[in-house]
């Protein structure tokens, strides 16, 4: 769907630069917004506090990577890049340029860790599920905090009693709208997140949610977004610690 090929081998000439992602920029809040939403239902309170924070701010600090595979020159975006030269990965990636490529991703069999572009990491069925799950604990709030301030006012007239069910039954609808709106617009993110999965080789590409696995990196002393220790998820890992020994072994 949208031309990714795996590319694999040890790094060379690695360049890591500090880097943004602005909010500001369609593409910047799109993904940030991504990432929120699935944190959020994530059942994991600091993680989702961290994102949601994220997701209101003008700017997410990133790193931009700059590397040569193999001869090829790879070039991509993530929140945190914690690989090192002649580290071995296996690579997502688009085709730019003749020798040019876009890393949609990076896994290290090394460390176990999968690094994904700011907004993927759960399959389009799962990310629907998360939004879904997102939109219903939004309204079962806003139905809790209608009853208390009902309560609060003490007035159980039936005006009263018609006006607050009509703003409960109206702020459904909203919510349903803006959900909708919302997944519409980020469903690329998920679709390309599976279509990662699948070139992985991955078991039940449409079943993964990765979200319960990000990593928490001691030197930045944040849980990172879109960086995930996969394993923790991936039970049948196609990349076992010594894949890079038995790879080299047989070629």
């Amino acid at each position: 769907m949208y031309d990714l090929i795996k590319l694999e081998g040890r790094i060379q000439k690695l360049e890591v630069h500090e880097g943004i992602l602005n909010t500001l920029d369609q593409n910047g809040d799109k993904q940030i917004t991504s990432s929120a939403i699935l944190s959020t239902v994530s059942n994991n309170t600091s993680l989702s506090a961290q994102t949601v924070f994220l997701a209101s701010q003008s700017r997410l600090h990133v790193q931009s990577v700059v590397m040569e595979i193999d001869g090829k020159i790879c070039i991509g975006k993530f929140h945190r890049a914690l690989i090192v030269e002649n580290e071995y990965v296996i690579c997502v990636a688009r085709r730019l340029e003749k020798n040019l490529y876009e890393l949609y991703s990076i896994l290290s069999p090394k460390t176990g860790l999968l690094y994904m572009q700011v907004g993927m990491g759960a399959s389009v069925k799962k990310y629907k599920a998360s939004a879904t799950k997102g939109a219903k604990f939004l309204y079962a709030l806003t139905v809790v905090m209608m009853i208390g301030l009902f309560i609060y006012i003490d007035d159980y007239s039936i005006d009263n009693f018609i006006i607050f069910g009509g703003v409960i039954i109206l702020f459904y609808f909203i919510i349903i709208f803006i959900m909708k709106g919302t997944v519409k617009s980020l469903k690329h993110f998920s679709e390309k997140s599976e279509e990662i999965f699948k070139i992985y080789g991955f078991e039940n590409p449409a079943e993964i949610f990765l979200l319960s696995g990000r990593h928490y990196s001691d030197d930045y002393k944040i849980l990172l977004e879109s960086v995930y220790e996969y394993r923790k998820v991936i039970k049948k890992d196609p990349y076992p610690e010594n894949y890079i020994e038995q790879k080299e072994r047989d070629v």
